[in-house]
């Protein structure tokens, strides 16, 4: 298999044994602004040493950006957890390339839905939420270096274990600020500046959301939103930041509920999925006359 590192977007990558390849990221939800970058997600068949033989093979992927190919049994084990991004490669319109082995693998797509799924979208939905809540607290009050008092000998001393251990957990708070302010990104600190908050993570915390709740209920994913210019207006600051947290709060509520009428199933058909795994693979590299 040729390895590679970079390819563009716009194009099929140049990976042997490449099934399938759709952009991913802004541009396939309807969302990318004019900075946006191009990203894409794709499937491969491994090398036959990898199947049969000693090598290993899991993915390839761009080191300077967003673009990456799975192999293909990374892919169906990731998407039998829900993955997200994996999800959305499945049941995306904007296709870049597809070959008769992708095209079955997305004839099957329907296997990997689940209440699973709607679980994964809600957890990533929750994790940024946690994320932005931490750059808010540090943005609006930002902790501050502790000081530990000294001995004689000049050695941090405490008064108790219990003083030890608020100092070492304020000291790791203090660590994790101050590489957020060396890592920051400055589009995203200049959003900050202007909202009180990181609304490019706010409207991507509402976008999980509303896409866990149209798989719980209608079973569908929807990669291009439908409400892509309601998003845009959230990144734009729609909402107050306690306006932002009351929604969200409240939308994981409701995922919670419909979880109990979702007419998915409770979880995806993985020996089905296992099958198609092997019939693809086989169909590749031992088809039959």
């Amino acid at each position: 298999m040729t390895l590679w590192c970079g390819f563009a977007c716009s194009q099929a990558a140049d990976v042997d044994g490449l099934i399938l390849q759709v952009r991913a990221g802004s541009h396939a939800y309807g969302l990318a602004g004019p900075q946006s970058d191009e990203d894409s997600r794709g499937v491969c068949i491994p090398p036959k040493a990898a199947l049969l033989g000693l090598q290993s093979f899991e993915q390839i992927q761009d080191e300077k950006s967003d673009n990456v190919i799975f192999g293909l049994p990374k892919f169906v084990r990731l998407a039998l957890e829900g993955n997200p991004n994996l999800i959305e490669t499945l049941f995306t319109e904007d296709i870049l390339f597809i070959d008769r082995f992708g095209q079955q693998l997305i004839e099957h797509r329907h296997l990997f839905l689940s209440r699973k799924v709607a679980e994964r979208f809600g957890h990533y939905a929750i994790s940024q939420l946690k994320r932005l809540e931490n750059h808010y607290r540090w943005w609006a009050q930002p902790p501050q270096q502790p000081v530990a008092s000294l001995n004689s000998q000049g050695k941090a001393e405490f008064p108790s274990a219990k003083a030890r251990q608020a100092f070492d957990q304020a000291t790791k708070e203090w660590n994790h600020y101050q590489r957020w302010l060396r890592e920051r990104n400055p589009a995203r600190a200049e959003l900050e500046q202007r909202y009180g908050y990181d609304t490019k993570h706010a409207m991507h915390l509402c976008r999980l959301l509303k896409m866990g709740e149209e798989i719980l209920r209608d079973g569908q994913v929807l990669v291009r939103r439908p409400d892509a210019e309601w998003l845009k207006a959230v990144r734009q600051g729609l909402f107050t930041y306690e306006e932002l947290l009351d929604w969200a709060r409240a939308r994981e509520e409701g995922l919670r509920s419909l979880r109990e009428t979702s007419p998915l199933p409770e979880e995806p058909e993985a020996a089905l999925a296992e099958q198609l795994l092997i019939e693809i693979q086989e169909g590749y590299y031992w088809p039959r006359s």
